[in-house]
């Protein structure tokens, strides 16, 4: 993996590569190939296997020494042989020496020379294809392709397998690491992988190979070993979910090692949903930079007494640093008089020790830092004294003044969006050198704290620039991110080699920070779709500020949502909204019971039970080409619910399973093509609970109620959907979309997960469907509930 790390960098671990004894348990010559065919016809034959199955298959070659066997086989198949697949020795000669380091009689696979190898092979494939006819050039790239994707096919069952056998393992946080038997399977496997990526991508630029994340050839974060190393060595769950979630392969080993300040933090109460380690509630005294406070550090406290008649007169007050001649510093107010005063708004995750919660201070060493970082800027772009904002100097603590602080809150918005600029101080982001790689910046900032906070999404989205505190001086982030994005490297060989971890960083850059440059917003409810799909993995000390956060991104003034009671402030921001965020009905979680709001999640963010969808587009269903002429998504001014243009299905009975057969699933029909339910509900995974969704949808169905999905978009390309399974209530003739007094209204009892199957409708008879345990059935064999989809185009639904 070293090709992944900068120049002459040491990773953390070796592979070893081991050569099996002559024994006894030697294999024969076609038997890990039999073994390979075998996995490969188990993927693709039309009855899906049993999990033991799946199991037992390599599970026969993991016992004693025939191990050591198996591993060896897998890194002669899928780490030398696809080298010399793609390669060839005529290519490169001497190769598979150059990815092995010896030391003494031990022998380590490494990467370290696969730069080189990759720029020597796109010279070589130059000059072949261009000697090459067309056809010749189509069946070499066939080949690679299918070389690649019957070897991501098997790497792929295997990491199921590992992942599987390691989910037993981890009882505690910090186990001891154990010698296991399997130890040297999850190491061949993740060397496999990991070489496995870095060639599909190389194949995907050299040979114009469909790479995209998800197909057939590449693998995104099937890496179960080191997540288990990870898990051991104490991470936070959180962060390796995280990571894992969202990163390819390349990301996922760079990140790891990269490794983070987080690990020092103790994680025993953290969760995947949430880091405990990072919520802070109280904090009596504000904390020293590690390793710079002494006896000496003293707190600064903020004027408070000056402050407070200029937040009573309206207004917002700002910080001068003041420096003595001993050295000392010191803080004076100022009345922000103007939106384009020059201050820097000061951006950090409280668990930092930035502030405290009983008095509004922070330690000297802490101030002295940012006083460092805010002076380089004022020289570096020749200012004049550059004022700070900081929300834990600035924001009164004490309840007493708690109705200045609500109006503080109230224009965080405008305060954010109006300074010079926004300076992020993370214990993660403070390590960076000033010339570190885009690639160690973005995933500093993705493994960081501050990433994970609710408060700092719109701290970190509004200002048109953002700053970053590192070990010297600071780094201008957007100039870095635009730089990334328009691919200016210094080393060519580097760039081909960074092209996918680079991309991938600029990904996360455009989800989690939501930089205006990068993603225009258009008109209508895309800023709050963005908003509040961009803050679903992010936490707060506080959960009952979630609506006060979103209103204070999205401009909306919070006055109301502040003065609401907890429970009331998700419906208070709801109807705050100038257009619905269209994409909270399609939200999976838990639902408000409030008449006209029952369609909404109580929450949109994971730690909380909800999770928010990704954000729709009202104007055009894919592939069938029709356009949403007047999408609409607001609430209803009578107060019955939401208003919103959507094309939907509608579900037609046309036959039931015989008694004794139990609730499975229900399958239909639609546009030619058969569809299964495959959840239902908030909790997809639950069985128990899909079991009675099911039952209580064909009671419906039976009892000849008008059962309707409507969809949050349609592609036939796509094969897993998500849709809101609503009941028709009243009139039920077609109806035109002309205006919002035009609806049909319609009860919403859950959201539904379905996917679609390859084969047309003329061939359902043979199409396979998965019951609740996981058994194959057939129509024929009546698995539960068939029925019609009727096509229903955009139109006006009225929701509750």
């Amino acid at each position: 993996m070293e090709h992944l790390l900068p120049h002459n960098t040491r990773p953390p671990f070796r592979i070893p590569y081991t050569c099996p004894p002559k024994d006894s348990e030697a294999s024969t010559t076609d038997e890990y190939p039999a073994l390979f065919a075998e996995v490969r016809a188990l993927q693709s034959r039309g009855a899906p296997a049993t999990m033991q199955e799946h199991y037992e298959i390599w599970l026969k070659h993991c016992r004693g020494p025939r191990m050591v066997h198996l591993c060896f086989a897998l890194l002669n198949k899928f780490f030398f042989g696809q080298l010399g697949c793609l390669f060839g020795e005529e290519a490169n000669p001497g190769m598979v020496e150059d990815f092995c380091l010896f030391e003494g009689k031990a022998v380590y696979l490494t990467t370290a020379s696969l730069t080189w190898h990759l720029s020597e092979w796109q010279k070589y494939m130059k000059n072949v294809l261009q000697g090459e006819s067309d056809e010749e050039r189509k069946i070499r790239i066939n080949t690679i392709r299918a070389m690649l994707e019957s070897n991501a096919i098997i790497l792929r069952h295997l990491s199921w397998f590992l992942d599987y056998t390691y989910s037993d393992l981890m009882s505690t946080v910090r186990p001891k690491m154990q010698q296991r038997t399997d130890e040297p399977l999850g190491m061949a496997h993740f060397a496999c992988v990991v070489l496995h990526q870095a060639l599909v991508q190389a194949c995907g630029r050299v040979l114009g190979i469909d790479v995209r994340a998800g197909n057939a050839l590449s693998l995104r974060s099937e890496l179960p070993w080191l997540k288990r190393r990870m898990q051991i060595e104490g991470w936070c769950p959180y962060t390796i979910w995280k990571l894992y979630s969202v990163s390819n392969v390349d990301e996922l080993v760079y990140g790891y090692c990269l490794g983070t300040k987080r690990l020092q933090q103790d994680h025993s109460r953290c969760s995947e949903a949430v880091c405990a380690a990072n919520n802070v509630v109280n904090q009596d005294s504000p904390m020293h930079v590690p390793g710079e406070g002494n006896g000496d550090c003293r707190d600064v406290h903020a004027p408070v007494l000056t402050m407070l008649p200029i937040m009573a007169d309206g207004g917002v007050p700002v910080l001068q640093i003041n420096k003595a001649e001993n050295g000392r510093l010191s803080l004076v107010a100022h009345k922000l008089w103007d939106e384009h005063a020059e201050y820097v708004a000061i951006s950090h995750a409280w668990v930092d020790g930035l502030g405290c919660t009983t008095t509004n201070s922070i330690a000297h060493c802490q101030l002295e830092r940012i006083a460092d970082r805010v002076e380089a800027l004022q020289l570096t772009e020749r200012l004049a004294t550059l004022c700070i904002w900081m929300d834990t100097l600035c924001v009164p603590v004490n309840y007493t003044f708690k109705h200045l602080r609500d109006l503080q809150v109230q224009r965080m918005h405008q305060i954010y969006k109006n300074a010079y600029a926004v300076m992020v101080l993370d214990a993660d982001t403070i390590t960076l050198q000033a010339n570190a790689p885009f690639e160690e910046i973005s995933m500093r900032f993705y493994m960081s704290a501050w990433s994970s906070r609710l408060w700092t999404y719109q701290e970190g989205s509004l200002n048109r620039r953002l700053l970053v505190m590192n070990k010297e001086s600071y780094i201008d982030l957007d100039f870095r991110i635009n730089q990334a994005r328009d691919h200016e490297y210094a080393d060519t060989t580097q760039m081909a080699l960074s092209h996918n971890l680079i991309d991938g960083m600029l990904r996360w850059a455009v989800f989690s920070l939501g930089r205006a440059y990068i993603h225009v917003p258009t008109e209508g409810s895309l800023d709050a779709q963005h908003a509040i799909h961009a803050i679903r993995d992010r936490t707060s000390s506080r959960p009952d500020s979630e609506a006060i956060i979103i209103g204070s991104a999205l401009g909306l003034d919070v006055k109301s949502i502040l003065e609401a009671p907890p429970e009331e402030r998700m419906g208070t921001l709801i109807g705050a909204m100038p257009r619905v965020a269209a994409n909270m009905l399609f939200s999976p979680g838990p639902r408000l019971t409030t008449p006209g709001l029952r369609w909404s999640p109580r929450s949109v963010i994971r730690s909380q039970g909800g999770y928010a969808a990704n954000p729709l587009r009202l104007e055009m269903f894919q592939d069938r080409g029709e356009v949403n002429a007047q999408p609409i998504c607001e609430l209803d001014r009578e107060g019955r619910g939401l208003l919103i243009s959507l094309a939907a299905v509608r579900l037609r009975q046309m036959n039931r399973p015989p008694r004794g057969l139990g609730w499975k699933t229900i399958s239909f029909e639609m546009l030619g093509r058969p569809y299964a339910f495959n959840g239902l509900d908030a909790e997809f995974d639950d069985k128990d609970k899909n079991a009675l969704c099911t039952k209580e949808i064909i009671t419906m169905l039976d009892r000849g109620k008008n059962v309707v999905i409507i969809l949050p978009e349609f592609d036939l390309s796509y094969r897993l959907y998500t849709g809101a399974l609503v009941e028709v209530l009243g009139e039920t003739e077609e109806q035109t979309l002309v205006c919002a007094q035009e609806f049909t209204q319609v009860k919403f009892l859950m959201l539904v997960n379905f996917n679609a199957h390859s084969e047309s409708v003329g061939n359902l008879d043979s199409v396979p469907t998965a019951g609740s345990n996981g058994a194959s059935t057939s129509r024929n064999s009546k698995p539960g509930l068939w029925c019609g989809g009727e096509w229903l185009e955009p139109r006006v639904w009225l929701l509750d």
